[in-house]
């Protein structure tokens, strides 16, 4: 208990001096702006006889104080937000780590929250906090770094996670659900002009508005997701050589009657410039005759259409999702993307959302993924993503799964409800391509999407899917 009372006061003194710091740094700025302010009223003493000369003097330094006060609030709200999104990875990382029973998985997400604490720790320590209301939380991260960090290297070490251990991450979870919710607020606020310089100027009693207002992450209970997401693996580049492209280089006008082929309602098509990085392209707008404005890239080696894109803001729905599912597809075929099936559809509003990806002897080629959106009043492709596809696509060597479903199942934890099961070519870390068992699984009322090595039945990866107004969300 001894130790424990002088670990407290050794974190509540750390916390004490970081926010004694914090406030220096306050007291400087403040002091900074306030010198602005005397010396303008010095510089308008002296150019009293001027009224031309008042003015500019008035303006030229109210102008570099708002500008110093406009470049603090832009990093407070910079490590605000850097918080936010550690918060909510950290949370996502203990949902995946209780969801598995791979040792070397459980490794990988404690020290993926490990570091995430320790981030938590510095986006705060740059946050002009100074309450005592504040220590509960700043304590509470620091014990996770701590925590997380001692069970990842049991876990290395070949030990395994005790039920003791397990009900003290499940514990963790719900705190950092607290803080996601709040933060999530503040985050809105700041939108509509929420400042948190003004609010740290402002002392109410002992403490200033912001630091009373970020105290209450600790009180709210509901989580909130991140990253919008729109299917299994859609934004993995595993191999950065772009593999698929082959042939001579194309000229501008032939990039240009491409373009023309492709899109049969062209009103108006303008070259708009060359790109040249991995991939080299011609670069077009296009006005169609449903008034729709749309940017196209074509590769100058191969000539193929590499990105489309274009929005819409319309509630009409003229096309079906199965009429827009062949539009897509078809875009796709014409475009070189061969035995293809859609693996991930959404509508969102009046535009459709496809995952598509070719096929190997049946299996689903991830890393060669390619996206189309639709849009569903015209049944127009206003958005295209082929970048996957030409970087990663080539022929492959890919040998049979020598680990059968059956035996996969038992890597995954009864509590799970399994719906769905394919072989699929996986895109991992390292820039792996992995042959796995995909297996769609529902617990609790969230889909899971869990893949086992088809050759060593290890556990390679879990994604959480959660859906939002704004589409599907997973990490």
């Amino acid at each position: 208990m001894k130790e424990d009372k002088k670990i407290a006061q050794t974190e509540n003194k750390n916390v004490k001096n970081s926010n004694q710091t914090q406030d220096k740094r306050n007291s400087a700025v403040r002091h900074k702006y306030r010198g602005a302010v005397i010396g303008l009223s010095i510089a308008t003493g002296v150019l009293g006889l001027s009224t031309i000369g008042f003015g500019i003097g008035y303006g030229v330094s109210m102008s570099q104080a708002n500008s110093y006060s406009l470049q603090l609030e832009n990093i407070y709200k910079k490590n605000y937000y850097e918080l936010v999104d550690t918060v909510n990875t950290a949370d996502m990382n203990i949902s995946k780590l209780l969801a598995s029973n791979s040792e070397d998985y459980q490794a990988k997400m404690l020290n993926d929250l490990a570091q995430g604490a320790k981030e938590m720790q510095s986006n705060i320590a740059a946050l002009p906090l100074s309450s005592d209301n504040i220590v509960e939380s700043v304590r509470f991260i620091n014990q996770m770094s701590g925590y997380t960090q001692t069970l990842q290297e049991k876990v290395a070490k070949g030990g395994e996670l005790t039920e003791s251990d397990l009900n003290t991450l499940n514990e963790m979870h719900e705190s950092l659900t607290e803080m996601k919710k709040y933060l999530n607020q503040m985050s809105e606020k700041m939108i509509y002009g929420y400042s948190i310089l003004d609010a740290s100027n402002h002392i109410d009693g002992n403490y200033d508005d912001f630091s009373l207002d970020f105290a209450q992450i600790k009180s709210d209970d509901t989580e909130y997701p991140t990253m919008i997401y729109d299917g299994p693996f859609s934004d993995s580049v595993v191999n950065q050589k772009v593999k698929g492209l082959t042939g001579s280089e194309i000229s501008k006008d032939e990039a240009y009657k491409i373009v023309d082929s492709y899109f049969k309602n062209i009103s108006n098509l303008q070259y708009q410039g060359q790109t040249n990085g991995k991939f080299s392209t011609y670069n077009y707008v296009l006005l169609n005759t449903d008034n729709q404005k749309v940017y196209v890239q074509v590769t100058k080696i191969g000539g193929k259409i590499l990105t489309v894109s274009g929005h819409v803001d319309s509630d009409v729905k003229n096309i079906t999702m199965q009429q827009a599912e062949k539009i897509a597809l078809d875009f796709a075929k014409g475009n070189g993307v061969e035995n293809a099936e859609i693996v991930w559809s959404e509508e969102l509003d009046s535009q459709a959302y496809f995952n598509i990806s070719p096929k190997q002897n049946g299996i689903i080629l991830y890393p060669d993924l390619v996206k189309v959106k639709v849009d569903l009043e015209n049944g127009n492709v206003i958005g295209y993503d082929a970048v996957s596809y030409w970087i990663n696509h080539t022929s492959r060597d890919i040998s049979g799964a020598t680990v059968t479903t059956e035996m996969a199942k038992t890597n995954i934890d009864t509590s799970f409800s399994i719906k769905n099961e394919r072989l699929v070519l996986a895109p991992l870390d390292y820039n792996r391509e992995v042959l796995c068992w995909e297996f769609e699984c529902e617990r609790n009322g969230s889909t899971y999407y869990i893949y086992i090595n088809a050759n060593t039945n290890v556990e390679e990866n879990i994604l959480k899917v959660v859906k939002t107004n704004d589409g599907s969300k997973l990490m």
